[in-house]
């Protein structure tokens, strides 16, 4: 056996093709792996002032990115691109919504916006810092 360093490209694509042999193998039914990504960004004249990024796999939309200027925020501009991306999600036959977040980020933020704490690691990445991992059923 040889472990090497390999292209994230390449891996992704020999990683999936062997998940995909073994989702097949346990269920037939299970839908074939394709990850779909959402990318929008909010722009004040020509100025970018915010945006948002999240991907779709399985019926389920992992948000991963979410920032808006500091000059910005306060305003609403945050729960919009959030909105839009969970409607652009919906509109392509996603259920939920799944996304994490720090204590000193914007847990918070997401509660207001409908998500539900699931779970949570104490003490990360330092003593009295907590992620959280927040879940939102999303309306077609």
């Amino acid at each position: 056996m040889n472990i090497i360093e390999l292209g994230l490209t390449q891996n992704q694509q020999e990683i999936s093709r062997l998940l995909e042999e073994h989702s097949r193998r346990m269920d037939s039914s299970i839908p074939a792996y394709q990850r779909e990504v959402i990318s929008l960004a909010a722009y004040e004249n020509g100025i970018f002032i915010g945006g948002i990024t999240g991907d779709l796999v399985w019926n389920i939309l992992n948000v991963h990115l979410l920032a808006v200027d500091p000059g910005y925020r306060g305003h609403g501009l945050g729960g919009t691109l959030l909105k839009e991306l969970e409607a652009r999600a919906a509109e392509r036959g996603c259920k939920v919504s799944e996304l994490t977040t720090m204590s000193w980020q914007a847990p918070y933020f997401y509660q207001k916006q409908g998500y539900e704490i699931f779970g949570e690691i104490k003490d990360c990445p330092n003593e009295g810092q907590t992620k959280y991992y927040l879940q939102k059923k999303l309306q077609p």
